[in-house]
């Protein structure tokens, strides 16, 4: 089973660590179920970036097969494996941006809309600061609090289902999330 160093498990789910260990060790069946299991998210996060749907799902396709090729370089640090398809996925479209001969423009960037409006502040925040930085101050946070982070902004997760995945109330992952986010802020040195 992957740990941490203080050896607690990397989040309170814990098929994924052993979907994980199958996959290093060659399982397709397994990174079939991780696949399925976070395509979405990365989709999600490619999509906000390029704005086309066909050049995110080509992204998101290079992506796995990329995480595939090289999953024998997989440890867990602190995000687990959706932050490292993240990781992935966000080199794959800085690579599509610099090989692009040309910019596409669409109505949206026209008129000055830059930001998707489904993003939310915290969103923002996490995906500007510098992934190492983010991964230290995770782990400085309880438990508790680091799994709601993990489930609201790393697989994207709604509230209903953060809450149904932590055993919680919604009400008490919205209380959690926003004490989670103060903490984390504090961490990091960012103004709220």
């Amino acid at each position: 089973m992957i740990t941490e160093a203080n050896g607690a498990t990397p989040s309170s789910d814990t098929r994924e660590p052993a979907l994980i260990a199958l996959a290093l060790a060659g399982d397709r069946e397994a990174f079939g179920q991780l696949y399925a299991e976070h395509h979405p998210a990365v989709l999600a996060f490619v999509y906000r970036r390029v704005r086309n749907r066909q050049v995110a799902e080509d992204i998101t396709g290079e992506t796995f097969l990329n995480a595939w090729s090289k999953i024998h370089t997989f440890t867990y640090r602190g995000v687990g494996f959706v932050g490292w398809l993240i990781t992935i996925a966000r080199n794959k479209v800085i690579d599509h941006c610099k090989s692009s001969q040309r910019r596409e423009f669409g109505v949206a960037d026209m008129l000055g809309f830059d930001e998707d409006p489904t993003v939310s502040t915290e969103e923002v925040v996490l995906l500007s600061l510098d992934e190492d930085e983010v991964r230290e101050a995770l782990t400085r946070l309880i438990p508790a609090q680091r799994d709601v982070i993990t489930w609201r902004f790393l697989r994207q997760r709604s509230v209903a289902e953060t809450a149904q995945a932590m055993n919680r109330s919604e009400g008490a992952i919205k209380t959690l999330q926003s004490r989670a986010m103060t903490s984390l802020r504090d961490r990091l040195g960012v103004a709220a």
